[in-house]
C-alpha cells in the first residue's frame, strides 16, 4: 500500500482548489503523465534487474496509460515465458550458451518446418509416439526421445510473485516526484497563460 504524508496532500488540495477548472485539468494531466513515465521507467528497470533480462526486451512488453477521467494510472507488463532463442543462443560442445542466462548443458538449437526456432532439450526415458516411415527400415522401430523447449523468465510472473518489491518502487516515485511535478506544471501553466 502507498502512503503519503497528510500535510503534503492538504497543501496540494489547497493549491488545487484555487485554480480555474481548465488549468486544473491541464496541470493534473501533465503532472500525472510525467509521473506515469517515471513509474514505467522504474518498473522496467527493476524488472530488468529482478529477471536478469535486457531493459529493451521488458520495455517492449510494458505499456502505461493515464485515465484523466478517473484520475487513475496503470503500468501493465504483459508477457509469456520468453523463448531462450530470442536471447541469442549459440551451440557449443557442452550444449547451448544463452546470452545473459548462461550455459545449458545437453541443450541444442533447432528449427522446425513452421519457421519456429528454439533451444530444446531431450526428455530422458521418453519416446516419440511414432517415427516417420522414411527414417525406418521395414519392421524396424526407431527410438527417438521427446524434446521440450526451454524458456527464460516471465517478467509479468516475476512481478506477480514479488509485488512488494515493485509497490515500494512506485511509492518512492509518488513520494519523491508528485509534488515537484505538480508544482512545475502549475508554474508552467500560470507562466504561459
Amino acid at each position: 500500500m502507498i502512503e503519503i504524508d497528510d500535510k503534503e496532500l492538504e497543501a496540494l488540495q489547497r493549491a488545487f482548489r484555487k485554480l480555474p477548472g481548465e488549468i486544473k485539468t491541464k496541470v493534473m494531466a501533465r503532472a500525472m503523465r510525467k509521473l506515469r513515465n517515471q513509474v514505467r521507467t522504474r518498473i522496467v528497470g527493476e524488472a530488468s534487474k529482478h529477471t536478469n533480462m535486457p531493459r529493451p526486451m521488458i520495455n517492449a512488453l510494458t505499456t502505461a496509460y493515464f485515465n484523466a477521467g478517473g484520475n487513475t494510472q496503470a503500468v501493465v507488463v504483459e508477457s509469456g515465458w520468453i523463448h531462450l532463442y530470442k536471447y541469442g543462443a549459440v551451440m557449443n560442445a557442452k550444449g547451448t550458451y544463452v546470452n545473459a542466462r548462461g550455459q545449458y548443458n545437453h541443450a541444442f538449437v533447432t528449427g522446425f518446418k513452421s519457421g519456429h526456432y528454439g533451444v530444446m532439450r531431450r526428455v530422458l526415458d521418453t519416446q516419440m509416439p511414432s517415427a516417420p516411415a522414411s527414417k525406418r527400415r521395414p519392421g524396424e522401430k526407431v527410438k527417438r526421445q521427446q524434446i521440450r523447449e526451454l524458456f527464460g523468465p516471465n517478467p509479468a510472473h516475476a512481478i506477480t510473485n514479488d509485488p512488494d518489491r515493485y509497490m515500494e518502487q512506485m511509492a518512492d516515485i509518488v513520494r519523491e516526484y508528485l509534488m515537484p511535478n505538480f508544482a512545475r506544471e502549475l508554474d508552467r501553466a500560470l507562466t504561459f497563460r
